[in-house]
C-alpha cells in the first residue's frame, strides 16, 4: 500500500508550477513577491507564503529557464527511481520544513528573510542528492565540457556558501538548513563519496558485469534487499527495486510479487 506521505512524481509537479509561475511573471511583472516566503507577511495572515515560495523558478532568464527546469526534471526522475516518492517526498518535505522555519525565526527575531534564496538552497539539497546517488554520472557543462556530477554539485555548494559570506544571517542559515536536511537523510552515503566510480543513470539499470565491478571498487554496496541481505557486489546478477515502502528489495523478494515454488 503506498504511504499517505508518498507523492509520486513529486518533482515534476514542481517543475510544472515553476513553469507558470514564470510564465505568470512575464505576463504580469511583480508577480513573485506575492508568493516569496516573506516572514513578516506570513504572520499578518498571508500564510500561503508558507508553501508557495517553492514555486518560485530559480532563474527567470527565458533562455536558461528552460534548462535550469530541464535538469531540475531530471535529477527529480533519478532521485525518485533510487529513493522512491515515499522517501524523496519525506525528504522535499523535511527541507521544505526547515527552511521555512528558519526564516520564521529570523522573521520573528527582526532578523529578515532569505527572500528569493531558499528555493536555491533547497534545489542545492537535491543536487547534492543526485550526486551522492550517482557520483559519476556526468553533465556536459555548458553543453561542452563533461564534469563528474559530484564535483559539480561540490563546487556549486561551494559557491552558495562564497555567496552567504556576507550577507544577512538568515541567508546562511537557510543554507544551512538546506545542507542540513541533505545530511540527515544521506550522511551514511557521504564516506568515500568522490572515489566512487562511474555509475549510469539510473544505477538500477546497470549491466550484470558492471554492477559487479562497480560492487567490487566501493567498500559500501549501494544496493542491499532489506529481506535476504544480498547486494550487487555478492550478486552481480541481481536486480533492486524500490518498494513503495521506502524500502530497497531484489525483484525475488518485492513486496507483492508472486513467486512459485521450483
Amino acid at each position: 500500500m503506498m504511504s499517505r506521505f508518498s507523492i509520486p512524481g513529486l518533482i515534476r509537479y514542481i517543475a510544472l508550477f515553476n513553469a507558470l509561475v514564470f510564465i505568470l511573471h512575464l505576463l504580469a511583472p511583480g508577480y513573485l513577491s506575492v508568493l516569496e516566503l516573506d516572514p513578516r507577511l506570513i504572520l499578518s495572515g498571508q500564510v500561503w507564503r508558507l508553501l508557495t515560495w517553492i514555486f518560485i523558478p530559480e532563474t527567470l532568464s527565458p533562455f536558461w529557464i528552460f534548462f535550469s527546469l530541464l535538469f531540475l526534471l531530471y535529477i527529480g526522475d533519478g532521485l525518485e527511481a533510487e529513493m522512491g516518492a515515499e522517501r524523496l517526498t519525506r525528504f522535499y518535505a523535511c527541507g521544505v520544513l526547515l527552511c521555512t522555519v528558519v526564516n520564521l525565526g529570523f522573521g520573528l527575531l527582526g532578523g529578515g528573510s532569505a527572500v528569493g534564496r531558499a528555493n536555491t538552497f533547497l534545489n542545492l539539497s537535491l543536487l547534492l542528492a543526485f550526486a551522492t546517488l550517482y557520483p559519476g554520472f556526468r553533465v556536459l557543462v555548458f553543453f561542452i565540457l563533461p564534469v563528474r556530477v559530484v564535483w559539480l554539485a561540490a563546487i556549486s555548494a561551494g559557491l552558495m556558501v562564497i555567496a552567504s559570506l556576507g550577507q544577512p544571517p538568515v541567508v546562511a542559515a537557510t543554507l544551512g538548513a538546506a545542507f542540513l536536511n541533505y545530511f540527515l537523510f544521506f550522511h551514511r552515503e557521504i564516506p568515500g563519496l568522490f572515489g566512487k566510480g562511474t555509475l549510469p543513470f539510473p544505477a538500477r539499470l546497470t549491466p550484470p558485469s558492471a554492477k559487479g565491478k562497480a560492487g567490487k571498487e566501493s567498500t559500501v554496496p549501494l544496493h542491499r534487499c532489506a529481506t535476504c541481505g544480498r547486494t550487487e557486489a555478492t550478486h552481480p546478477d541481481l536486480d533492486f527495486r524500490v518498494s513503495a515502502n521506502g524500502q530497497e528489495y531484489c525483484t525475488e523478494h518485492l513486496p507483492g510479487k508472486k513467486r512459485t515454488n521450483s
